[in-house]
């Protein structure tokens, strides 16, 4: 499963890309530092609750970060903006939490849900449940055949809803 998440990342990802990863990448840091080097990309993680550097993640390790960062992550943030078809576009491991868009961990991780000004956000955190709802677009590789999503199909989806 791994070699094949690995392949699926390097026949989307050439190495001058950014990626941003948008959390969850590992529960064990012995797999982040197998993991991390075979990906092409400039990579940038925005940290998920199952990250062992995430504030929320009770198995938080102390080196975590150094082992990310080594590894090959380039920054590792809670969230980070970036401009996408001429919107300002919010990256966040959870998704706003609306009535449209619950989740069992509603109550769990409020605090650390992104507040929603009315920009887009693209998240993860929520897998299969749904590719794309109001202002958040799902980049979780459950909805995207285990591959990451180009900045093309974002900016279409973007553009779309203009």
């Amino acid at each position: 499963m791994n070699q094949e998440l690995i392949n699926r990342w390097n026949q989307t990802v050439t190495p001058d890309d950014t990626v941003y990863y948008l959390g969850d990448f590992s529960l064990s840091l012995v797999t982040v530092e197998s993991i991390t080097p075979q990906l092409q990309g400039r990579k940038h993680l925005i940290m998920g609750n199952h990250d062992l550097c995430h504030p929320v993640n009770k198995k938080r390790a102390t080196p975590a970060r150094e082992v990310y960062l080594r590894a090959g992550f380039e920054s590792i943030e809670i969230e980070s903006r970036i401009e996408i078809a001429g919107q300002s576009v919010l990256l966040h491991h959870f998704p706003y939490l609306t009535p449209a868009a619950p989740d069992k961990y509603s109550n769990k991780f409020d605090k650390f849900r992104p507040k929603n000004e009315g920009q887009w956000l693209l998240c993860g955190h929520i897998h299969e449940k749904w590719r794309a709802q109001e202002r958040m677009i799902n980049v979780g590789v459950d909805v995207w055949n285990f591959s990451p999503v180009a900045m093309p199909k974002i900016k279409e989806m973007i553009m779309k809803s203009l």
